[in-house]
């Protein structure tokens, strides 16, 4: 019983303490920084999406791999003042980053549960509409080079969406290559590469997962729709760059505009809604009188995996002194408080 003391403490401190708190603070960070006068760019930058994602995943991931590392074998046990009857490892350690890892684990199940289960159907190579994709994609570079990430499917998530975690695809429906001549067919594509060469359906399952497990993930709903939207219309921007003639891109995005959102992490050009919809006509209708000038290559190393791999090296590197004070502190509150 004792050994639950800090695990299941500690991991209320984190989420109800510490996680609010830092939540707080990057909602405050985020509505004092200042304009830019471009605000599309402004809204997808990688400072944005760190303060999203961080105030959850920061503590979370850095105190996992701190009580590994605190289980590694020959590491002290200075700051367990419970007996383990001689053992070299401090179990209360070990339980306290299931814990946490537990709860992590659930958040990203719970987001991509139905993931598996939607496996839109791909229609032969000889199909009308998958010969007509493949000779769009022909006729562009950008296309030709991401073609193998194309497919023409039956009945999708949405009519046209990115879809997959680690290698991203575009998934097109038949219905919707049928409705769309040429010049639109190429956009809503260049449009969806966008999102496939910027691993768009991960960036917004980590910040799903980051806010489902945040109690007061609330706080930056409407920062991670602003996000979403975003990265919408850059990459509307992207395809115009790219080539993609912006008035046929608005008229695609009205004509794959449906009723049935799409999933939170899945990328779908015809979604956000009638206001968001009209929001990105009116950019593309700019862009139309004025070209938004040459498009920009992706960074090499993307703001997640950075992000992820320095909080997971600092307590191999720098130690793990705040969990040791979190679990002293916790385990002498419990000998004062006789539960111990």
């Amino acid at each position: 019983m004792n050994e639950l003391i800090f695990p299941v403490v500690g991991a209320m401190i984190v989420f109800f303490v510490a996680v609010p708190l830092l939540t707080v603070m990057a909602r405050a960070i985020l509505v004092v920084l200042p304009a830019k006068k471009d605000g599309v760019a402004e809204h997808v930058s990688p400072l944005r999406f760190a303060l999203l994602v961080a105030p959850t995943l920061g503590p979370v991931i850095w105190l996992v791999s701190a009580a590994a590392h605190q289980s590694e074998d020959g590491e002290p046990l200075a700051a367990c003042i419970v007996d383990h009857l001689g053992s070299e490892l401090c179990r209360d350690v070990v339980l306290f980053g299931l814990v946490l890892f537990s709860v992590l684990s659930l958040g990203v199940l719970r987001r991509v549960r139905g993931e598996g289960r939607s496996r839109p159907v791909s229609l032969p190579a000889g199909h009308a509409a998958s010969e007509r994709v493949r000779s769009i994609c022909e006729g562009h570079l950008t296309l030709a080079r991401a073609s193998s990430r194309i497919r023409v499917v039956e009945h999708g998530v949405a009519p046209a969406c990115t879809r997959g975690l680690f290698r991203p695809r575009v998934e097109i429906e038949a219905a919707l290559v049928s409705r769309l001549d040429d010049d639109e067919l190429e956009a809503v594509l260049l449009h969806e590469v966008e999102h496939a060469q910027a691993n768009d359906p991960l960036r917004f399952l980590v910040a799903q997962v980051a806010l489902s497990i945040n109690p007061a993930g609330r706080l930056l709903a409407s920062e991670l729709a602003r996000y979403h939207f975003a990265r919408e219309a850059l990459c509307d921007r992207r395809a115009v760059q790219r080539g993609a003639d912006p008035l046929a891109l608005a008229r695609s995005i009205v004509t794959a505009a449906g009723p049935k959102p799409a999933p939170a992490h899945v990328a779908a050009i015809g979604g956000h809604g009638i206001g968001g919809i009209r929001v990105r006509v009116q950019l593309l209708f700019g862009y139309a009188s004025t070209w938004p000038g040459p498009a920009r290559q992706h960074a090499p190393v993307g703001v997640v995996t950075s992000l992820v791999t320095l909080l997971a090296a600092l307590p191999h590197v720098l130690g793990t002194g705040p969990l040791d004070m979190l679990h002293h502190s916790i385990e002498r509150a419990a000998v004062l408080l006789g539960l111990s």
